[in-house]
């Protein structure tokens, strides 16, 4: 199994910020369907672990953790520009708004795993396996330590 670290830049992106809150204040009641483009999409197969990182301006980290369910596929380019882009489809197991609970942020990431731009780049790397199995301890540990915020009452508004 292959990990994949998603970049979402929410300033650049076609899915902004708004979409993302409603998206989280839904999941788990309705069948969402996510998906991402993916650079390294040659190497990233259906089963495979990504890690949604939000980058650029306000609170940067991980926002999102899961398993890609489909093998990529081309669907018309977000950025408008015509490019050839191909996506997988997403099955969260965690979302994280992190304008409103603590996260993994880009700073840890880059002080724990450094060898690999957490702040930007292309979406869709793959992570090289010794990177891949440190970042699960990692998130594994952030998850634990904060088990309060995935508490029911607060995860609806904050979590998913």
């Amino acid at each position: 199994m292959n990990t994949v670290i998603l970049m979402w830049n929410p300033s650049i992106s076609s899915y902004k910020v708004e979409q993302f809150e409603e998206e989280l204040a839904a999941f788990g009641s309705l069948d969402m369907w996510y998906n991402w483009s993916v650079y390294d999409w040659q190497n990233s197969h259906e089963g495979d672990r990504f890690y949604l990182v939000r980058v650029g301006q306000g609170n940067t980290g991980i926002v999102m953790s899961g398993y890609f369910s489909s093998d990529p596929y081309i669907m018309d380019d977000w950025s408008g520009r015509n490019r050839i882009v191909y996506y997988q489809d997403m099955e969260p197991d965690v979302i994280i708004n992190s304008d409103k609970v603590p996260t993994l942020t880009t700073a840890e990431l880059m002080a724990n795993l450094p060898g690999f731009d957490w702040t930007g780049g292309h979406s869709g790397r793959l992570l090289d396996n010794e990177l891949a199995y440190k970042l699960e301890d990692l998130w594994e540990t952030f998850i634990n330590e904060h088990k309060e915020i995935f508490q029911t009452d607060h995860a609806k508004t904050d979590l998913f």
